[in-house]
């Protein structure tokens, strides 16, 4: 349309005349804008929505996405409770229990304690058990072994007459093996499970039932003391009882 408008018109014109005539006819042809003057562009892409021309940025924004929650721990493990039933042993039934104690400490050559020294142990256990609630864990004494022993290579034999004692007169108890930590991992292992099997054996022998008996051996995962000095090692190769 635009080079109709000028074509009719350029024939006439020429010079100055022309351009001004030129311009009057390119506003009348409906362009305002100058010739050779490139269209504006826009910054953005363009699209065209319910009849408006609307500009759409070439920055897209990106929504914030919530971060993820973390993973929910875990819930505690729960500890079994276990009930142990405390047996009432009669006068007469633990007499004949005591006696047969004697006799194994005899069959397997353990140093037996004097008879003032094992009454004594027995007076002390009777008396702790009057004032001891049947629910209530109670730790005892350690029994200590000397070095490489499974046997019964111990410093002091009281520690084991007292556990006895105890599970002698109806109450469950708990045997944990240590070991100190000269010697391979499995080995260790192996030596304190052979220690609470020598004594749950001995504690069977005695009349005392299985049920009344746990035992669990540990090595030397479980120290109470360093492994760096002779005492310390000493400490660590032991069984501790536990009294329920």
């Amino acid at each position: 349309m635009l080079m109709a408008c000028v074509s009719s018109t350029a024939q006439n014109f020429r010079g100055e005349g022309y351009k001004r005539r030129t311009k009057m006819y390119s506003t009348a042809c409906g362009l305002s804008k100058k010739w050779g003057k490139k269209p504006r562009k826009n910054k953005g892409k363009s699209s065209y929505v319910e009849g408006k021309n609307v500009v759409l940025s070439n920055y897209t924004k990106t929504t914030p996405q919530p971060k993820p929650k973390p993973p929910a721990p875990d819930p505690a493990p729960q500890v079994a409770q276990t009930e142990h039933k405390v047996e009432k042993i009669d006068e007469k039934k633990l007499e004949q229990l005591h006696h047969k104690e004697d006799e194994v400490l005899k069959e397997n050559k353990l140093p037996e304690p004097t008879s003032e020294k094992h009454e004594q142990v027995r007076k002390v256990v009777a008396e702790k058990l009057k004032s001891k609630p049947d629910s209530e864990p109670l730790p005892l004494a350690p029994l200590y072994f000397t070095f490489d022993q499974d046997e019964f290579a111990v410093v002091d034999m009281e520690p084991f007459l007292i556990a006895t004692e105890y599970a002698l007169q109806g109450h469950t108890v708990l045997i944990e093996g240590h070991t100190d930590d000269r010697g391979a991992d499995d080995y260790n292992m192996q030596l304190s499970i052979k220690r609470v099997q020598k004594i749950r054996q001995l504690m069977l022998d005695m009349g005392v039932p299985d049920e009344r008996i746990s035992i669990v051996g540990y090595g030397e995962a479980v120290k109470k003391n360093s492994n760096k000095t002779t005492q310390g090692r000493q400490m660590n190769r032991r069984i501790d009882f536990t009294v329920f």
